[in-house]
């Protein structure tokens, strides 16, 4: 693929309001709104200060950036006031000038013209200037630490690379909500964003992927050049400004060269940056690689998850406009992230059921003891009284023998065969992705009642989750599938960036008919959309927002392009919010793409531009309005409410967890204290990771996820969803026990469990005429407790504290997130007795004492190099990996036993690119076969799946030092290198 890029210049800026000649539009569109002059004044409102009776006062002004290609890149944004009254302005850029003539609507103050310069990575600036010194002004602009480190990280990849030279460029980096500085690092990307290479020439937009970190997570970035067959890549980690790692990166690297590049890198990163990348050299679809960047990683949970959506949606798809499914899962499967992704079925939003029933959520904990695998997936479509339940699997056993077989290659054997795996699963998926997945079960008329013994009501009924003994017993009548299933080829994916540039300049149009002047890179114009996640046949559309960037500058890092977590199936749409400094207004353009190719633009009482803030939200009437017929499908909820969250300027951190939930709510704003507190209050350590069990569901789990780093998929977050009177805390008045936190440790296979207490923050009355008024005020009150602002709502602010601290062995952690049984994980955990972590390991040692076994094999090792290859990383974080490779005639293997605590993931068994432990050993025939109650570690890195076993009543106590020794002996065969603490 030829590499065509094309960045606005900023001497461009009027090109983006071009005639809209050819665009076909359907709606209420009116053409004859009122006409304004030619000079249309940006930012203007009811507020702007002017004077009717004198001259138009001229500034001109030069910015000067630090970065001096920025100055063809970036247009910069202005604020101007005298006094403290806003003025508004028309601006143009003027060649002969090398600046901006700001051509403001006032002139004959006696007082001074504060000019104020914004643009996304720099540091605001300001100036207080007469109105003499109007003619003559200059600003130099210096980036923020974090543009800093991101523009001299690419400029360096560029010297390292030669990015004109590729057919292609991809870009991974952690950078986002890490700190930087005590800030988070959105802005480094940001600088990859703008940067030029050649001609003008940026990375598409789509092709660089921010991977889902914590705020205490490192800072690093993969730059990649695909030019031919040829991958190469230059990895920074730990903000290092010197390549950690120069060389291939492809699937047809050589054992040793695989040796190499892993033992470079720290943690997960190796497998991280390898899989996305190969991936993305197959082809695979654009929305695959967002959710593995979601995840951590491409395997084969994430492809099958994938596979398994399209097989629902061809076979069970809704059946009207208002469907929404309920997912059951068993987390530790990278298919769980996979079908929530691509669902938006949170688990933050299977909390709170309402009349309708319509919760489009996920609620799994490990009933494996019912038989039920962690590869299924069970799915409820609820209908107008009853649901159809559809129970589904990706088939590891059968796929990977059709591509041993095609191949000769067995997909176990390594992790260069893995990504050869995921490429031959990249290609299949491409043809018919139903193929690759088997429909176990398909249930019908699923009673309300019933539904609630799956999912639980949050009031009496504990949630089974996917009880598969409980759903079989139900005898329900087997469900009909889709009688035609329409075959789609999609569109283009220049043609869906089309419809991101149409749907842009379609919305600039009608800001200008209405007297308002849109240009490139305004700090108060921001687009919410649902491209990215939806899809147009059988096409997703990532690359519609590729176009919305290409006509603004807008992008997720600066705020300026916010994808609102959508379903599949829902509609393509945009909304063009303006905001207005001193006012809570926020003016806005909404434009769906019909199937038609044409485009429906909302109205609301006759016009096309509609004021979504806190006046038009208070008013049920216009609420009514706005929601049936100007922000339709079901957009209006999360469009104003994260609209309105966006005006006040939320963190970095704070707005992506609101995207990913799909909405703003009070209810999500919990997570960001109960984050805070458990990272500042227990820090991670050496080999240490969270793992989390959710009781007290509702929104505030989605922040959670995204923020603590945790997720089904990653085998690390379950919920029980417990009902109400189980989470009346007793430990303060008015609390709930939200879940169950486990501080584990990976390398002695124990862990510290403790109940986390949550009390909502007191907030005086109000009165406020609407749901959506009252909601936001309380959104408003919890960001500013947050900022530490003053709030005058605020009687008490909210605590969280940490109850029933307890260590616990690898058996109890079953227990825990089994849910089996009596106890559910609060009430288990407070029955336990207190157990000192010295007196756990003195009792596991004794019984190694008393058990003593001696395990030895001599092993051919396939990689023949006698050299001995060793690299110890470390970074900030805590995160210590030792990766060592000795190669010689014959290796020390791990114990054979059943206990043995390894847990294979997918990307593990290539450290050595030999052979070792699997994603799922129990399946996997070239290992011991391991009985049905055979132990091993929870989830050894933050993005690697775990295959788990049920728990057992009667487990052996003695499994616990066997598993200290498996780690341990494994460790030194090979390394610690996907053992991450987190």
């Amino acid at each position: 693929m030829t590499l065509v890029i094309g960045c606005a210049s900023a001497e461009n800026i009027d090109a983006i309001s071009e005639s809209q000649d050819g665009l076909a539009i359907a709606g209420d569109f009116s053409s004859s709104v009122a006409s304004v002059d030619e000079t249309v004044l940006e930012n203007a409102d009811d507020d702007a200060y002017s004077t009717d009776d004198s001259e138009p006062a001229t500034a001109n002004v030069k910015v000067n950036y630090e970065y001096g290609d920025d100055n063809s890149k970036i247009v910069p944004d202005f604020k101007v006031n005298v006094d403290g009254n806003k003025v508004a302005y028309e601006k143009n850029f003027d060649s002969s000038l090398n600046g901006y003539i700001l051509k403001l609507n006032q002139s004959g103050m006696n007082g001074m013209y504060n000019i104020t310069v914004l643009s996304a990575g720099y540091n605001t600036q300001s100036q207080l200037v007469s109105e003499n010194g109007l003619k003559d002004i200059s600003f130099n602009l210096e980036a923020t630490d974090s543009y800093k480190l991101g523009r001299e990280i690419v400029q360096d990849a560029d010297k390292q690379l030669d990015f004109a030279s590729a057919d292609d460029i991809l870009v991974i980096t952690s950078a986002g909500v890490p700190k930087y500085n005590g800030q988070t690092s959105q802005d480094a990307i940001e600088a990859i964003y703008n940067y030029q290479f050649k001609n003008g020439m940026c990375i598409p937009y789509h092709n660089v992927l921010m991977l889902r970190q914590t705020a205490v997570d490192t800072i690093d970035f993969a730059f990649i050049t695909k030019k031919g067959n040829e991958l190469k890549a230059v990895i920074y980690e730990n903000t290092s400004k010197t390549p950690t790692y120069i060389g291939t990166i492809s699937e047809n690297m050589t054992k040793a060269q695989w040796n190499n590049y892993f033992n470079a890198l720290s943690g997960e990163n190796a497998w991280a940056f390898a899989s996305l990348t190969n991936a993305w050299a197959a082809g695979a679809p654009n929305i695959i690689l967002q959710e593995a960047a979601f995840h951590g990683h491409v395997c084969e949970g994430t492809l099958g998850g994938y596979s398994i959506v399209q097989a629902l949606l061809t076979y069970y798809s809704p059946v009207s406009d208002v469907d929404y499914y309920d997912i059951l899962g068993v987390p530790g499967g990278s298919d769980d992230d996979a079908v929530i992704y691509f669902l938006d079925a949170t688990p933050g939003k299977i909390g709170d059921v309402g009349i309708n029933m319509r919760l489009n959520g996920y609620m799994g904990f490990n009933t494996t003891s019912t038989g039920a695998s962690e590869n299924m997936i069970g799915f409820i479509r609820w209908g107008a009284t009853t649901g159809t339940l559809v129970i589904m699997d990706y088939n590891k056993t059968k796929n990977s023998a059709a591509f041993q077989k095609e191949t000769g290659i067995d997909p176990k054997s390594g992790s260069l065969e893995e990504l050869k795996y995921n490429t031959w699963w990249v290609k299949n998926i491409k043809n018919n992705p139903e193929k690759l997945v088997d429909i176990l079960y398909e249930f019908d008329n699923l009673t309300r009642a019933q539904y609630f013994e799956l999912i639980g009501d949050g009031k009496t009924v504990e949630a089974r989750g996917l009880d598969l003994d409980y759903i079989l017993s139900l005898n329900l009548p087997k469900a009909k599938r889709n009688d035609n299933a329409n075959v789609d080829t999609g569109l283009s994916e220049k043609q869906i960036e089309q419809i991101g540039v149409d749907a842009t300049n379609l919305a600039i149009s009608i800001f200008k008919d209405n007297g308002i002047d849109i240009s490139k890179d305004m700090v108060d114009l921001s687009v919410l959309t649902s491209a990215g996640y939806v899809y147009l046949g059988s096409s997703d559309t990532v690359i519609a927002r590729d176009g919305v960037n290409k006509v603004l500058g807008a992008t997720i890092t600066s705020t300026n392009l916010l994808p609102i977590h959508t379903p599949a199936y829902k509609p393509l749409w945009f909304a063009y919010v303006l905001r207005e400094d001193g006012s809570e207004i926020l003016k806005t353009v909404f434009v769906k793409y019909n199937p038609d190719g044409t485009f429906f633009i909302g109205q609301y009482n006759g016009s096309n531009i509609a004021d979504m803030g806190i006046e038009s939200i208070n008013n049920s009437a216009a609420v009514k309005e706005l929601s049936a017929k100007f922000s339709t499908d079901e957009s209006f909820f999360g469009i104003q409410s994260i609209a309105n969250v966006w005006m006040s300027h939320p963190n970095f951190d704070q707005l992506l967890a609101f995207l990913f939930h799909s909405h703003a709510c009070p209810g999500v704003q919990p997570g960001f204290f109960i984050t805070d507190f458990i990272q500042e209050n227990f820090p991670l350590g050496e080999n240490e990771s969270y793992k989390y069990i959710g009781s007290s569901i509702y929104c505030k789990d989605d922040s959670l996820i995204y923020l603590l780093g945790i997720s089904p998929g990653m085998g690390d977050y379950f919920l029980q969803k417990l009902p109400g009177v189980e989470t009346d805390s007793t430990y303060a008045d008015g609390a709930k026990d939200e879940g169950v936190l486990i501080v584990w440790d990976d390398n002695l296979n124990i862990g510290k469990a403790m109940i986390i207490t949550y009390t909502s923050a007191k907030l005086a009355k109000y009165a406020f005429n609407t749901a959506d008024a009252n909601r936001h005020v309380q959104i408003q009150a919890y960001l500013d407790m947050y900022a530490g602002r003053d709030n005058p709502l605020v009687i008490s602010k909210p605590t969280v504290e940490s109850n029933e601290e307890k260590w616990i062995s690898y058996d109890q952690y079953l227990e825990l997130t089994s849910g089996s049984g009596e106890l559910n994980s609060l009430s288990y955990l407070k029955q336990l007795p207190t157990v000192s972590k010295e007196d756990l390991l003195k009792s596991m040692n004794n019984n190694s004492n008393s058990n003593t076994q001696s395990n030895s094999n001599s092993n051919a090792n396939s990689n023949s190099n006698s050299k001995t290859n060793s690299n110890s990383n470390s970074n900030a974080n805590s995160n210590s990996n030792s990766n060592s490779n000795s190669n010689s005639d014959s290796n020390a293997q791990a114990p054979t036993s059943s206990n043995a605590a390894y847990s294979g993931s997918v990307g593990t068994s290539g450290a050595t690119a030999t052979s070792a432990p699997s994603e799922n050993a129990a399946e996997d025939s070239s290992q011991d076969e391991k009985s049905a109650d055979s132990k091993s570690s929870p989830s050894k890195g933050k993005s690697y799946e775990v295959s788990k076993a049920p728990a057992s009543k009667t487990a052996d106590s003695n499994s616990l030092i066997y598993a200290l020794i498996g780690v341990l002996a494994i460790g030194a065969l090979i390394g610690f290198g996907y053992m991450r603490r987190n």
